[in-house]
């Protein structure tokens, strides 16, 4: 089956005529908490700190369950030590989130440059489907705030973050209303 000159497997073809207003829904909430992230950048950059502090302390705790699946000691005592690290430097991330974003905001500026080629990938795959075009400029936007972010490290660490994950929800958000655009016209076309 063709869609805008893309063949589209049958399961997803139903699944976006499914879920488009839901797709729509979180599109436009992602849209809306990005543009309070641009808001106020220090705020999400402390809040992205620690939130990825808290998800590396839950994932030490399952990191350390399942090092005792382990065959041997020096299997077991190699994954302890990686849910040790692990807790270490979410338990840092936590109680130092304005030191973590020095740490943050270089791997999301590495982020938004792959992020940025995988996007214009993405788009330069779809050309010729609806919207194509809109993810490949989120694509060639993500790439050049990456090179910026990293142009101006480790400045960029006071208001990277929460600007990036601003851009970023803004994007991804775009992104979602357009797929939901598609879901939406292909229930029409049912």
């Amino acid at each position: 089956m063709e869609y805008g000159g893309a063949s589209l497997d049958p399961e997803v073809r139903a699944g976006l005529a499914q879920t488009w207003r839901t797709l729509r829904v979180i599109g436009i909430v992602a849209v809306v908490i990005g543009c309070v992230a641009i808001l106020l950048p220090q705020l999400f950059s402390l809040g992205a700190a620690v939130f990825i502090g808290c998800v590396l302390v839950i994932v030490s705790a399952f990191l350390t369950a399942a090092a005792f699946t382990a065959h041997g000691v020096g299997s077991l005592l190699a994954r302890l030590a990686w849910a040790l690290l692990t807790f270490v430097v979410g338990l840092w991330l936590i109680i130092e989130p304005h030191n973590g974003t020095l740490t943050l905001t270089l791997v999301l500026g590495i982020y938004f440059l792959l992020m940025g080629l995988t996007r214009i990938a993405v788009a330069f795959m779809g050309r010729g489907t609806p919207n194509a075009g809109w993810v490949g400029l989120s694509g060639v936007c993500g790439l050049i705030i990456g090179i910026l972010v990293l142009v101006k490290f480790p400045s960029s660490a006071d208001w990277a973050i929460g600007l990036l994950v601003g851009i970023d929800l803004i994007f991804a958000g775009w992104t979602l209303i357009s797929v939901a655009q598609v879901g939406k016209e292909l229930s029409r076309d049912a």
